[in-house]
């Protein structure tokens, strides 16, 4: 307890002495983060997209694959 006590007064201490960062983030930053979090939702999309139509296949008991792309496998 007395650990987690000197933690947390480390924390407020460090946290009280904030200084300016001079930082420069250039205009392309904001663009990639945008591309970024879009390419997230979109792979999240695909995947729930993706379990459901399985799931929806094996409720309905009907396959996804069509009559001509058996018949090609059977050859």
């Amino acid at each position: 307890m007395r650990k987690l006590h000197v933690l947390g007064m480390s924390a407020v201490f460090f946290g009280c002495m904030i200084a300016p960062a001079y930082a420069y983030i250039d205009p392309g930053s904001g663009s990639v983060l945008t591309t970024a979090i879009i390419g997230f939702f979109a792979a999240i999309a695909y995947t729930c997209r993706k379990y459901f139509y399985r799931l929806k296949s094996v409720v309905l008991g009907r396959s996804n694959t069509s009559e001509s792309d058996r018949e090609a496998a059977s050859r």
